[in-house]
Order: structure tokens, then sequence, then C-alpha cells
């Protein structure tokens, strides 16, 4: 989805930068990039670097587009998890977690974050984050100021986890400043009795809010229909259009008016470094 809607969004002229955040899984990177098209440097390498006060040092070389870019309005720029040699891939996530000395992890990210924005200058950020209760999620979340979209696939075992971590939010304080900006996704919708289907979710959604946080703003989901092209394996580097547009026509638009009303209500504009209001 983050591949699509980022292709979506620079067709109709966005400056789009994606940032893969699913350190332990790298599935976006690949999705995106071409394998001899990654740049030297990876998200990864920015968090290791930075640990020695180095990371301004790879900060320009660490995004590349996809090879579809150039057929777009906009521009896309891909931060990946790596970079074109990995290395000891697997040692450099142990230090990735790691906090400085002056910094704890998610003031880190946004940091991160802010000098990726600063090289780019985009106008939508879209961030990867790992699936479930992790750390990255965690902080992608709670400590920076974006839109929030939940995917489900309306399994009892995905509304108990997200039970969970409601649950946990309400406890900390926190549901005031997360529950306005939390949307749910059916990611996999049934292409036939999509209707019912969704007002299934719908419910389920509303309850976990009135459970465990508030009133979800807008508590119906965001569809994805499920499609057999795309659930073959088709290449996100060069998705078919007909595809796309069955799977994904409604989540567009309503992503649309997320950002709209993101930016209807902002009182000021951004201030340097502050993520855009529909990132």
């Amino acid at each position: 989805t983050a591949a699509v809607l980022a292709r979506h969004l620079a067709l109709g002229g966005e400056r789009v930068l994606v940032v893969d955040l699913d350190l332990e899984s790298p599935a976006l990177s690949s999705a995106m990039l071409e394998p001899g098209a990654r740049p030297d440097f990876g998200v990864a390498d920015w968090f290791v670097e930075d640990l020695v006060g180095q990371g301004d040092r790879v900060i320009e070389n660490m995004t590349a587009a996809p090879a579809w870019a150039n057929d777009v309005n906009g521009a896309v720029a891909v931060a990946p998890a790596h970079g074109r040699d990995p290395g000891e891939y697997l040692a450099k996530l142990g230090r990735v977690h790691m906090e400085s000395a002056k910094d704890p992890w998610a003031a880190r990210l946004e940091r991160l974050l802010t000098a990726l924005e600063t090289c780019h200058e985009p106008t939508v950020v879209l961030l990867d984050s790992r699936s479930g209760l992790h750390d990255i999620a965690a902080a992608a979340v709670t400590d920076i100021a974006a839109r929030v979209l939940l995917f489900a696939d309306g399994s009892e075992a995905g509304w108990a986890d997200y039970g969970l971590l409601f649950r946990h939010w309400r406890e900390c304080g926190l549901s005031a400043s997360i529950g306005e900006r939390l949307s749910f996704v059916s990611a996999l919708t049934p292409p036939k009795n999509g209707v019912a289907y969704l007002d299934r979710f719908g419910q389920r959604a509303r309850e976990l809010f009135r459970g465990r946080l508030s009133e979800a703003p807008d508590s119906s989901p965001m569809p994805i229909f499920w499609n057999e092209d795309l659930a073959a394996g088709a290449s996100l580097r060069d998705p078919g259009e007909a595809a796309v547009e069955t799977s994904y026509r409604r989540f567009f638009d309503r992503f649309a008016s997320l950002a709209g009303a993101c930016e209807e209500g902002a009182a000021r504009p951004p201030a340097p470094g502050e993520l855009p209001k529909n990132a």
C-alpha cells in the first residue's frame, strides 16, 4: 500500500518521501527499487553512524527513485532500510535501537526524518513501520504527530492485538493525543458482499474505540479490496493500473479526504523540520 500510494500521489504532482522503517523485514525497499538502484546507505546505516556523530555524512546518499518516477508529475524519493551493500546487516540491527548519550531513540528517529525532509522538501511523507507491537511503530505513533493508518484483516487475532495496544495508550494517558489521528484500513476487503463486510468491520472498530480510547472521528474503515492479480504477486515496481484501480480506488478517495481535513485543521503552516500534516 505504501508503494501504491506513493505512486498515486506522485502522479498527482506531490513530492513524496517514502521511508522504510520495517528494518527487520525491509520488503518495501525491494518492492520499489531495482536491485542496482539502491543508494549507498539506508535507514539502518544512519542510525549506526549517528551513534558516533556521523549521521550527516550519509544523509545525502540514502535515497533513490523507483524506475517509474520518470513518468509522474511529482517526485518520489525512497529511503530504504539498507544501502546497496548491506554489510553485516544483522549486526547493524543490534545497534539501531541504542540510545545516544544525548538523545532517546524516538528523538533520534525524529532527527532522521527532519534531516531527510530538509534534504528533499517533500509535500507528503509516508512511513512504513513494522506491523505489530514493536518499538519503531510505537515511536512513529506516539512521538511523531503523523496520521496513522491501522491495517487489519478483520480476524479475531488482529482485533485482540489492537485491543491490547489501545488499552496501553489509555493507561498511559495518550488517548486524546492519539485517538483523533487514527484511521482503520480494511486491508483484505472481499469484492463480493463487501458492503456487509465493511459494516461489520466498522462496528468492531467503533467498539474498540469506545471501550479503550474514545469515539473515532471517522470510524468507517478505509477499504482496500482483495484483487487476484495483486495477490498473485504483481510487481510493485510496475503494478498493473487496472488491478490498482480495482483495489484502491475507494482508499485513494478516503486518503485524499483525510489529507484535506488535516490541512483545513492546521492553524499555522508546519515549522521547519515539522512533518506535513498529511504524513
